[in-house]
């Protein structure tokens, strides 16, 4: 429970990008969830304040929140935009899973990996030794095996998308009747374009024509070999991302959570301290008694508080208990409960749709907290319902946070 020292944008932990073909596939790569755009006005300045150190056994027992009401009919989280660099990706996803399955997965998934792995190595001895077997030709015979690849090549991406482009009347149609001039300028470039199909056609043919048998035989599998590699390698590509995601999902079950939430980032910037305190008494012999339903997340007063997955914020407020709170939507279907908070991030309002790692607040001691240590009591709920308790993801996710940010996986 010892903060880090390092200090920066979250990492959404749960969904790694991949390093480029034959890393280590023991590799876990956290990406940083672009910057985001809305602008946020930090707290007052906190001075010299610095982490109250937790009570090992229950730091916030002396205070607590009564069950707060999930607001189930929150706003819809609108669809991901499609343009890179506005939000688009894979969207964040609930996983329910037994440890055994997990563990079962992991290691289905980890042999799939390595399968894929011996294949890209495989396909690329084999288009090495090709490779060289050209490069020990007379510069005739090298240049007319060149000559045949790139051809083929390029005739053949002018082929696949072909279909795409479809014929000329096709394309006509697809233009306004009621614009003669537009009509007139879309035929005359998909005119050029079909034009550039037939010219690499017969470039095609006259490069192999120009070549025997055996020259073409090389070009040929110099080609067959290039498309095989690429496909192995996208392969090896989607596996290891699923297999980094089962050996996180295997972690996080192991520790003893009941979720996983693919995309889920850390909810407290650093330095921050937590325990697992989830269930414990708190207000006993008042009309508040309860048992905890989160965690309490231990930070410097204006410390900022992040959204832990893509989301819709609602139902922002005060009371006496929560003071300053608001609840998150997540687009997994998850809601997450922030109290305690200091001040919400400017423009801030119900409604406001924001991605995993945007500022939403700053931890304070509001409410029932006031006169203890700042934190951030947090709360998850699976598609709307009980709580569960966050302490096995938060501290996986932690970890490799931490682990990402000092540069353990190179």
């Amino acid at each position: 429970m010892a903060a880090a020292a390092a200090t920066g944008v979250p990492a959404m932990a749960q969904d790694p990008p991949v390093d480029p073909p034959l890393t280590p596939p023991i590799d876990v790569t956290v990406p940083v969830e672009p910057e985001p755009t809305t602008t946020t006005t930090a707290p007052p300045d906190p001075g010299t304040t610095t982490t109250t150190l937790p009570n090992p056994d229950d730091p916030t027992g002396g205070e607590g929140l009564a069950g707060e009401p999930v607001p189930v009919d929150a706003p819809v989280v609108p669809p991901r935009p499609g343009a890179p660099g506005a939000g688009g990706g894979q969207a964040a996803k609930l996983v329910r899973q037994q440890l055994d399955v997990a563990r079962a997965e992991a290691v289905q998934l980890g042999s799939t990996y390595a399968a894929a792995r011996v294949r890209v190595i495989e396909l690329e001895a084999e288009l090495d030794g090709l490779e060289r077997s050209v490069t020990t030709m007379a510069d005739t015979d090298r240049t007319a095996v060149r000559r045949v690849e790139a051809a083929r090549r390029h005739f053949e991406g002018r082929a696949a998308t072909a279909t795409i482009r479809g014929n000329l009347d096709d394309f006509a149609q697809s233009v306004s009747a009621g614009s003669p001039n537009e009509l007139a300028m879309a035929n005359a470039l998909l005119s050029s374009v079909l034009d550039a199909d037939q010219s690499a056609l017969d470039e095609y043919i006259a490069a192999r024509e120009a070549a025997d048998d055996d020259l073409i035989s090389t070009a040929d599998r110099l080609v067959a070999a290039r498309k095989e590699l690429a496909l192995a390698r996208a392969s090896m590509v989607e596996a290891r991302r699923a297999n980094v995601s089962a050996q996180i999902n295997l972690a996080i079950f192991a520790a003893g959570s009941d979720i996983v939430i693919h995309g889920f980032v850390f909810p407290v910037g650093r330095p921050h301290s937590f325990g697992d305190s989830f269930g414990a008494p708190r207000m006993f012999g008042t009309e508040y008694a309860h048992a905890h339903q989160g965690t309490d997340i231990m930070a410097p007063m204006g410390t900022p508080l992040m959204a832990c997955e893509r989301g819709v914020v609602s139902k922002m407020g005060t009371d006496s208990l929560g003071g300053m709170k608001l609840w998150l939507k997540g687009e997994s279907g998850t809601f997450y409960y922030y109290a305690h908070l200091s001040a919400f991030a400017e423009g801030l309002v119900d409604g406001t749709v924001v991605q995993a790692g945007h500022v939403i607040g700053y931890v304070g001691d509001t409410g029932n907290a006031k006169g203890g240590a700042p934190h951030l009591h947090f709360e998850i709920h699976p598609d709307g319902g009980s709580a569960v308790n966050p302490y096995p993801l938060l501290k996986v996710v932690d970890e490799l946070s931490r682990d990402a940010e000092a540069g353990a996986f190179g």
